[in-house]
């Protein structure tokens, strides 16, 4: 044997127990390591068995344990090599040790490892050792090993138990949860190979008789730990049924014999966690198991004392696992029943008891999440139980059935209890809470939410009658926490109302006088996240207020009112621009004091996210003027606010004591400059947003005559203006990556546009600035993206041959010292733009110089072989558009067919090196695609795949030549199916030498 470094192999047995046991004493990680390996080479090697059973007889407990463990991996390295007599004797030796390990009353640590080895032999041998638990019966009952064809002549199981052991039992009873329990974890295919359920479930009708002798028999005498082994036994056991159903529909009946003593278990302190925890599991994911009694049985166990006592001290606040899985217990009884609990709740008094018990789940003490641990579960319960109502009431169409009105009596009160829980704590608690739980209880919130949004479904428009009621009574008592949650709960059904005639005849109720002055008053301290509530529901309203016009200066003055204060502002903000938006024409008359009331705002106390929303705001009213030359005065005083920020932002930058001010600096003034900067490029997209067409105004396509307005006419002064600042901002801050990607969002404002308008500027201007940024421009990416956005925006008849001819020569100079795996951003919006002139500019791209265009074409086969994703999903799609391009004029075909003439062949050694097992598997789709294009489109394909599956550099030694080129016949015969992907995943498997389904 060759030596191991600083580790000799043993070279006696004593030598081999001596390395063992350094394998389990502390010591450095390294010398572990090489411990191990030899151990493992040992283990390995052809005398391995012979060594398993000389450690088995060791005095040691822990070289036994090795020596059960050595038997464990010869039997999964080298079981092939035994014969049939061969395993006949390797079982004969486990069992021996077993037997003998029990005599010698051996500790759990060995035991449950050989029963994890007989285990392994049976996963190994299953063929020949199916009736496996009996023939173990035999064995401890007979106290020693016999052979396995004596199982045919042995006793009755119920015999054999007699003269089990409680010390025997517990150990058939781990064999048997571990067989299941392994063999459950089997793949599909291993299972249907090896027949496993077909062999496991013969012994089922020999350990269900040990297993009733433990959990049906409440005899005192009973060792209470053999009794626990038995119920862990059964779970394992009903755990693996499921298994068994869902893969070959066998039925496991023996086993449901013992489901009704089971049950009872649970009334066994030292047995409910398992039973528990077995019956929850069963209910949930496997209720056909269960049989009408054993509901039955269920049923009556939840009304009796011992439930109510557990139940009395979960909602009282008692949080402890043991309670709370019985809570859960209920709520997976619930969800098991809950067809006949929506239909018999009229009829049945258990089902009325039950559901009036799941509704009391969510009325537990303390504050959901942080305190209550069981609400959030329970509030899932009736989620599913009205998205049931919902399904049942579909499929009755007519007349409301019988049991509506019951089940919806359920739910109004578990709405009133969740209306309760979801009030927001004080604020110096909840802020005491970790981040978890905050995030736990606002998610808890919106799940409320989504409830509520289902019940209105069932219930219709008179849920919200509820929450007004209750905000009038919040209001009357002053009690602004309960006033939140039903603003709250009347926030989330927008969505509904929207879609309901009757909507604003409620929702006055809701926007009543008495509500605006109570909040609206000074003089009232109103909670922060009560007035954020309030806020939201003018957003989310916000067309209310345009048909109903008479309270929109009430709520505007509101959301005015509170920018001034920073917990508000954001809320308050986003209220105005949608009152704005949607009542922009309405406000056309208040539009000159908004801006005169801008204009005496103190602006250093505005934050940036408020000033953008404000102007988005104003500017949404400007889009709603009725010419666009009544648009110009106040555009032009809404770019004086912007052009205020500009003039600071420069002031700070001049005053910088730098050689030149586009060097970066880091004092305060620079930092300060740049948020300047950063705030007046917000602010112009904030505008230009507030000034895009409505989506709902009707837009006439076949206009050929569009108006130059703004880019000719009186209005290209505000153009010029926002260029500007756009120019001005960029030429000192250019070096800031926030300010180029503001500078960039501004333009893409534009590209959304059908109509002429302010923001809609001229091609040519945008790529002048475009193209001021080079290679050290930070977010250059993003500017290559504004640039495809640009090509594949342009509607009108301006021309763009310039442009685009500009804008390629400027990408091809900064990908040319690129490579796509060195910054995979540029990369990618660098291919993609090259994608985005298929096929309306594709003759730009082809009259491109032809030494450039070479590089480019290379540069793209480049990002498809390399190891970036991002570089090749631009390549994969711009390789799949230009293989595509067919039918175009004839010199422009003949530029194409000239090309493909010479990176065909590149094209198909990129995709071979790919599917060939270099791609990710998440790529695979999207190069089969390209692929299948490619033989579609092509009749030269098969020679150039041809040429890279059988060239030399083929990227892979685990296919063969014949592989190879039957994968290329399957290929060309699909022709572009849907098939071809399947056949590429296959190739590109074995390509890797992995055979199985999720291998990388």
């Amino acid at each position: 044997m060759a030596d191991f470094d600083e580790i000799r192999v043993p070279s006696s047995l004593r030598e081999l127990e001596a390395l063992i046991l350094q394998l389990y004493q502390p010591g450095a990680s390294q010398t572990v390591a090489k411990t191990q390996e030899v151990l493992q080479k040992l283990q390995r090697s052809p005398e391995g068995w012979q060594l398993a059973n000389s450690l088995l007889g060791s005095k040691v407990e822990s070289v036994r344990f090795f020596g059960a463990l050595t038997f464990i991996v010869k039997l999964n390295t080298d079981s092939e090599s035994l014969g049939e007599d061969d395993a006949k004797d390797l079982l004969q030796t486990l069992l021996g040790w077993l037997v003998r390990s029990i005599d010698g009353h051996e500790g759990p640590l060995v035991m449950r490892k050989l029963c994890s080895t007989l285990v392994v032999y049976f996963l190994q041998f299953s063929d020949s050792w199916t009736r496996c638990v009996k023939h173990l019966m035999c064995c401890l009952s007979d106290g020693h090993a016999t052979f396995y064809s004596a199982v045919e002549e042995a006793a009755e199981t119920s015999q054999l138990i007699e003269n089990i052991s409680d010390e025997k039992a517990t150990i058939i009873l781990w064999f048997a949860s571990s067989l299941v329990e392994e063999v459950g974890k089997t793949d599909s295919s291993s299972m249907k190979q090896h027949k496993f359920h077909r062999r496991v479930a013969p012994n089922a009708d020999d350990i269900v008789p040990l297993m009733g002798k433990y959990i049906s028999n409440p005899s005192q005498g009973i060792d209470i730990k053999v009794r626990q082994e038995a119920m862990r036994c059964f779970q394992a056991w009903v755990s693996y049924s499921h298994r068994a159903f869902i893969d070959d529909n066998i039925i496991l009946d023996p086993l449901q014999s013992l489901s009704n003593p089971a049950i009872m278990s649970l009334l066994n302190d030292d047995l409910y966690e398992t039973a528990v925890e077995l019956f929850s599991d069963v209910l949930e994911n496997y209720s056909k198991f269960l049989r009408k009694d054993d509901f039955n049985l269920l049923y009556s166990l939840f009304g009796s004392s011992w439930a109510q006592q557990k139940y009395e001290r979960l909602i009282n606040g008692d949080y402890d696992f043991d309670s709370v899985q019985f809570g859960l217990f209920m709520l997976a009884f619930g969800d098991a029943t809950i067809g006949d609990l929506i239909k018999q709740v009229n009829e049945d008094p258990q089902c009325e008891r039950l559901l009036s018990a799941l509704c009391g789940l969510l009325g537990a003490e303390g504050f959901a999440v942080h305190e209550d641990k069981i609400f959030v579960p329970a509030l899932e319960f009736w989620s599913t139980f009205v998205e049931t109502m919902l399904d049942f009431s579909y499929s009755q169409p007519g007349e409301s059935p019988s049991w509506l009105e019951g089940s919806i009596r359920h739910v109004i009160q578990a709405i009133h209890k969740c209306w309760k829980k979801m009030q927001f704590p004080p604020p110096h608690i909840f802020r005491s809470w970790d981040s978890v739980d905050r995030i736990g209880f606002k998610d808890a919130r919106r799940d409320v939410g989504d409830l509520l949004e289902n019940v209105y479904l069932v219930t219709g428009i008179q849920i919200l009658n509820i929450f007004i009621d209750l905000s009038r009574l919040s209001i009357s008592a002053g009690n602004w926490t309960e006033l939140e949650a039903s603003l709250y709960c009347i926030s989330r059904c927008t969505d509904c109302l929207a879609n309901d005639s009757g909507g604003d005849e409620y929702l006055q109720k809701v926007f009543e006088p008495s509500l605006f002055s109570v909040l609206a008053n000074p003089q009232t301290e109103i909670p922060v996240q009560t007035m954020k509530t309030f806020l939201t529901l003018f957003s989310d309203y916000a067309a209310y207020f345009a048909r109903h016009t008479d309270i929109l200066p009430a709520a505007l003055n509101i959301a005015f009112g509170s920018i001034g204060s920073q917990p508000l502002a954001k809320s308050a903000s986003s209220a105005i621009v949608m009152l704005c938006s949607e009542c922009r024409g309405v406000l056309i008359p208040e539009l000159s004091s908004f801006i005169q009331h801008l204009s005496n705002t103190n602006r250093a106390a505005l934050t940036g996210s408020v000033k953008e929303s404000i102007l988005q705001g104003i500017a949404s009213i400007i889009q709603a003027l009725p010419t666009d030359g009544s648009k110009v005065l106040p555009l032009d005083q809404l770019l004086n606010f912007v052009e205020a920020e500009v003039q600071d932002c420069l002031h700070l930058i001049s005053s910088e004591d730098m050689p030149t001010a586009n060097l970066p600096g880091s004092s305060n003034n620079y930092i300060a400059a740049a948020e300047l900067g950063h705030t007046a490029l917000s602010c112009l997209a904030a505008i230009a947003k507030g000034m895009q067409t409505r989506t709902d105004k009707p837009v006439n396509l076949d206009e050929k005559t569009l108006s130059h307005f703004w880019n000719g006419g009186e209005g290209s002064a505000i153009q010029q203006r926002i260029l500007s600042i756009i120019s001005r901002i960029f030429d000192v801050l250019h070096s800031r990556g926030e300010i180029v990607e503001a500078s960039c969002y501004v333009f893409r404002n534009g590209f959304v546009e059908l109509e002429p308008g302010p923001f809609v500027f001229p091609l040519r201007s945008i790529a002048q600035f475009l193209v001021k940024c080079g290679p050290s421009t930070p977010q250059l990416g993003t500017v290559i993206k504004t640039a495809c956005s640009l090509i594949t925006s342009h509607r009108s008849d301006e021309p763009i041959n310039e442009v685009v001819n500009a804008l390629l020569n400027w990408v091809a100079q900064l990908l040319q010292n690129l490579e796509p795996n060195n910054d995979p951003e540029i990369a990618q919006n660098g291919v993609d733009f090259l994608y985005r002139l298929i096929p309306s500019h594709i003759k730009n791209l082809l009259n491109y110089p032809s030494s450039s265009l070479e590089f480019l074409f290379i540069f793209s086969l480049k990002a498809l072989t390399g190891n970036n994703p991002l570089p090749k999903f631009s390549a994969v799609e711009f390789w799949s558009a230009f293989v595509s391009l067919q039918h175009l004029e004839s010199d422009l075909q003949e530029a194409i067919d000239n090309a493909l003439q010479q990176l065909g062949p590149m094209l198909a050694k990129a995709l071979i090196f790919n599917i060939g097992g270099n791609a990710a598997r998440s790529e695979l789709d999207k190069l089969s695609e390209t692929l299948k294009r490619l033989v579609i489109r092509q009749a030269r394909s098969k020679s150039w795949l041809e040429a890279a599956l059988l060239g030399d550099d083929f990227p892979s030694d685990k296919v063969s030549v014949t592989e190879r080129t039957a994968f290329l016949q399957r290929v060309i015969s699909l022709r572009g199916a849907r098939g071809t992907n399947q056949v590429v995943r296959e190739f590109w498997l074995a390509s890797r030498g992995s055979n199985f389904a999720y291998a990388s």
